[in-house]
């Protein structure tokens, strides 16, 4: 069999497969391409984010300014430090007074009420006053007789004025022995007499015989005890008060010194407290103190007016008094009071507001401002009161002189050398500034 030979291709064959080989190329050629551009993006970008990045890095390693702490400052001062005691009492009136019948007889008149408030001579009660006029009719008749019986006896009595002015004298040179202890009593009487039996025999008190033999000298005695009588049957207020408990009822027959009602004079108050016996050894007259009232939700100032001289054996404790007055009559009688008094004076001490002291570690510190930071300050500290602390030594840190500033706020996770801003300087409430003469109310 002969050999095959390869069939020829016509030219529009030969001309489609090369077109279709050169399609194939440049589909293949085409991925290549964009894979390259892709490539060159993909690089631009990398080397974007290192750049950002590097920037980023840059400004990690820069430093922020340390922000300040906003604090308030109180000043630190030498003076005295002032501790408080403290004793509870009650309210009293030092005027009260019960109102009793001087006169016995009929009531014909009440002119008060209880409760109502008087004023000092205002009527309280009347008794019927009838009988009393005519005693003093009679005692006045008694009287006149006497004068006349005087009168028909003065000549027969001469009097010498020279005796009784030795008289007098002599009397007040023994009086004044008597005084200076220089006479004994039973010496004293028995010259007295002497000097008395003396003067009569020489015509001295010539008047008085008088008187006294013709009844005048009684008969004055009487009237004048008649007037007093008639006018006791007015009861009338001896002060400005209130009444309080009457007792006595229109047509009541009231003896001599049956009580009518009380009588208490407000305007004027004082406290009773008792303050135990170990606060008594630097307390004395005069020293400020704070009187509270829970009744009335008040507290006032006063200071101490009285001490007294004696102590409670039972108690351990010694009665003081405040006055104070009771303007607006808030106050009364028999209402509990508590009393906060300027006790112990410790002077010439370093203090520190009260708000300055931290504890740290168990050991106290305080910061001091120096500049524009907080330097910490480990020391000792003493007594203190409701608004100073004494510093008795510094230990660590620096020194604390009267005039220097210490942070009273916003310290308690404050560090050392940290920056602070001060927001505003606080002065606190000194309750007991003896110096000034002041006292800082609740």
């Amino acid at each position: 069999m002969p050999p095959l030979l390869p069939r020829r291709r016509s030219p529009l064959t030969v001309s489609l497969f090369t077109c279709g080989l050169l399609g194939l190329a440049m589909l293949l050629a085409a991925p290549l391409g964009c894979g390259k551009q892709d490539g060159k993006e993909a690089a631009s970008d990398s080397t974007a984010a290192a750049d950002s990045a590097a920037a980023d890095s840059s400004k990690a390693a820069e430093p922020e300014p340390e922000k300040a702490i906003k604090v308030n400052a109180g000043a630190v001062r030498q003076g005295d430090l002032v501790t408080s005691i403290y004793a509870d009492g009650e309210l009293r009136t030092p005027r009260s007074l019960a109102i009793r019948a001087k006169v016995g007889g009929e009531l014909i008149e009440v002119g008060v009420k209880d409760g109502d408030r008087v004023k000092e001579g205002q009527l309280i009660a009347r008794i019927d006053p009838r009988s009393y006029r005519l005693d003093l009719e009679a005692a006045r008749y008694a009287h006149l007789q006497a004068l006349s019986q005087m009168a028909a006896e003065a000549d027969s009595f001469s009097g010498d004025p020279r005796v009784s002015a030795d008289f007098g004298t002599a009397r007040a040179e023994l009086e004044r022995a008597h005084d200076e202890r220089s006479l004994s009593d039973e010496e004293y009487r028995a010259r007295l007499l002497a000097l008395e039996l003396g003067a009569l025999d020489k015509g001295a008190f010539r008047q008085e015989v008088l008187e006294q033999r013709t009844g005048l000298a009684t008969a004055r005695l009487s009237l004048e005890r008649a007037r007093l009588a008639l006018e006791y049957t007015e009861i009338r207020a001896p002060f400005a008060g209130a009444v309080q408990g009457l007792a006595a009822v229109v047509g009541e027959n009231v003896s001599v010194g049956q009580t009518l009602c009380s009588l208490y004079d407000n305007s004027q108050l004082e406290a009773v407290v008792h303050v135990l016996e170990a606060d008594l050894a630097n307390l004395s007259e005069g020293r400020p103190a704070l009187i509270a009232v829970p009744a009335v939700a008040d507290t006032l100032k006063a200071e101490i007016d009285v001490i007294s001289p004696n102590l409670d054996a039972a108690s351990r404790t010694c009665e003081c008094i405040l006055r104070f007055p009771n303007r607006g009559g808030r106050f009364r009688p028999g209402m509990f009071a508590r009393a906060e008094i300027a006790g112990f004076v410790f002077p010439d001490r370093l203090l520190v507001p009260k708000a300055a002291v931290l504890i740290r570690d168990d050991r106290p510190l305080v910061f001091k401002v120096a500049g524009d930071t907080a330097q910490w300050l480990y020391v000792t500290v003493g007594l203190e009161n409701d608004s100073w602390v004494e510093i008795k030594s510094v230990h660590s840190g620096g020194s604390l002189e009267p005039g220097d500033e210490v942070v009273v706020s916003d310290h308690l996770t404050l560090a050392h050398e940290a920056k602070i801003d001060i927001r505003r300087r606080v002065t606190p409430r000194d309750r007991w500034n003896l110096a000034a003469g002041q006292v800082d109310g609740p």
